[in-house]
């Protein structure tokens, strides 16, 4: 559903219903509000594509580059979306095990790192490097596991997980040990408390003005 689509990204639709969006077509651009005010465009393009739905064109209205970005839907089912950094959206896998965080950048059809511009490379590097950190402070992390596999779901993405002596898997990796646990929806609360903590310069919590 093309709404749907359009939320999960975490930005808001200025004056466009969904079937005005659809109507906009390839060349469309749909105004999207930014919190604090700033405003970038989306550009409608219409499907079919692999995952179903369509595709938004994003301008960030700070660099002028427009790209093309859609989630692989692997990961959409099995991760809660928590927010953006400027290159990547940051999502939480869906198991109640582990801390552990995934970092996909927002780029089309990049499935390596080199895949990636100069720029994007350091900025990917630099919001792992800051989510590892924050994150082995704030949940008591024995070990920071940051990998780059790809193996299954192509989509180039970044896993950054807490480990602790004793958990599920220790001390082997956490791939294909156990069933996923769910989350409860109180525990994916605190969670965000926990990183509303330590997550403010330059990230955007999903669905917060």
């Amino acid at each position: 559903m093309f709404g749907v689509a359009l939320y999960s990204f975490g930005r808001h639709l200025m004056g466009r219903s969904a079937g005005e969006a659809r109507q906009a077509g390839a060349g469309g651009c749909v105004g999207l509000l930014w919190p604090g005010g700033e405003v970038s465009c989306a550009a409608v393009t219409a499907g079919p594509f692999p995952e179903g739905g369509a595709k938004l064109s994003m301008n960030d209205g700070r660099t002028g580059e427009v790209s093309m970005f859609a989630l692989d839907h692997r990961l959409e089912q099995d991760t809660l979306l928590l927010g953006d950094f400027p290159l990547s959206r940051l999502l939480l896998m869906n198991d109640a095990r582990y801390p552990w965080f995934i970092l996909v950048p927002r780029r089309e059809d990049v499935t390596e790192l080199f895949q990636l511009d100069v720029d994007d490379r350091q900025a990917l590097w630099r919001e792992a490097t800051l989510l590892a950190e924050v994150l082995k402070d704030t949940f008591r992390a024995d070990k920071m596991n940051v990998a780059n596999l790809g193996n299954v779901v192509s989509q180039l993405h970044m896993h950054v997980i807490v480990r602790r002596r004793g958990d599920d898997a220790w001390p082997g990796p956490v791939w294909g040990r156990h069933p996923a646990r769910p989350y409860s929806s109180e525990q994916v609360e605190a969670i965000r408390g926990k990183l509303r903590m330590v997550l403010t310069d330059g990230f955007r919590f999903a669905g917060e003005a």
